[in-house]
């Protein structure tokens, strides 16, 4: 369905598209902020799912699916739904993923601790949430309340780096490209033809204002068809 919406998107006659899309960002935001050596390392790949599918000895996808579960807090019963396997199974892949990134999960109980201590969360910028069902409500309200702690730091902190290099862009480009769509963490831009070139050395620069956390920079005029620069 996605894709169908996005085929009916093009660009006016005379500009192009051009798609600026973080990369594994919350998985880059995790691993900054819990230092986490091993994580840091296989993002450096280019593909943090393949890297923990090969060392897990599974596939990407299942790979992918572990490590967005495991990072928000899925139990070992939703982690066999999602992977369509045996809690057994699931349980051996929690503690083999454990094992693969230490500092990560020490940082992640470490912040849980902390913030059911003062009842707020602090994303990278000092911007609070307040998460008051922590400490009321049903035993369940309080285990999802738990749950958005990292999850909230995580996105929180992601959205606002996004949000940055939006304007960052916006400060550098010519006033006649246009910015379009916010899609998550992706920026759509339509620019005039004449102006394609320039615009996209700035999108490029994006990697050295923004070095630990690279977009990918797509070009095109059918939202669904962009052509990813190499």
């Amino acid at each position: 369905m996605a894709d169908t919406l996005r085929g009916c998107i093009t660009a006016e006659e005379g500009y192009s598209f051009i798609s600026l899309d973080a990369s594994q960002f919350e998985l880059r935001v995790l691993a900054v902020l819990s230092g986490d050596p091993q994580m840091l390392e296989d993002l450096g790949t280019g593909d943090i799912h393949q890297a923990t599918a090969n060392r897990m000895g599974v596939s990407r996808y299942a790979g992918k699916q572990g490590n967005f579960a495991l990072v928000y807090g899925a139990d070992e019963y939703k982690l066999a739904e999602m992977l369509e396997c045996s809690t057994t199974e699931a349980q051996i892949f929690m503690e083999e993923h454990k094992k693969a990134y230490p500092k990560l999960f020490d940082w992640m109980q470490e912040t849980k601790e902390k913030v059911k201590k003062v009842g707020f969360t602090v994303n990278m910028f000092d911007r609070i949430r307040p998460i008051p069902e922590l400490t009321g409500g049903t035993w369940r309200i309080r285990e999802a309340a738990e749950r958005e702690i990292v999850n909230t730091i995580i996105q929180g902190s992601a959205v606002d780096i996004v949000k940055l290099a939006g304007l960052y862009i916006r400060s550098v480009v010519n006033y006649e490209v246009r910015f379009i769509l916010q899609v998550h963490d992706e920026w759509l831009l339509e620019c005039p033809n004449s102006l394609l070139e320039e615009t996209l050395e700035h999108c490029r620069k994006l990697k050295q204002v923004f070095p630990q956390y690279p977009f990918n920079i797509s070009v095109g005029t059918i939202y669904n068809g962009l052509e990813k620069e190499v």
